[in-house]
């Protein structure tokens, strides 16, 4: 399988492997106003809904 790399804006300020995936973190990504961080809150939790939506409709507890 060919790897992909994601193009870079910043500086990688930590490395992390996991099996055989490793993971970039660069400091370009971090919030920096009210305004960016209530749009990544509203990600995620739209994203934990859709999760929790899913597992109700296959019948899982959550």
């Amino acid at each position: 399988m060919k790897k992909e790399k994601a193009p870079l804006h910043g500086n990688i300020v930590k490395t992390m492997m996991i099996g055989n995936t490793t993971i970039n973190f660069c400091d370009d990504c971090i919030v920096k106003t009210p305004e960016e961080l209530e749009k990544v809150l509203d990600r995620f939790h739209a994203a934990g809904w859709a999760i929790i939506e899913e597992l109700v409709a296959k019948g899982e507890s959550v």
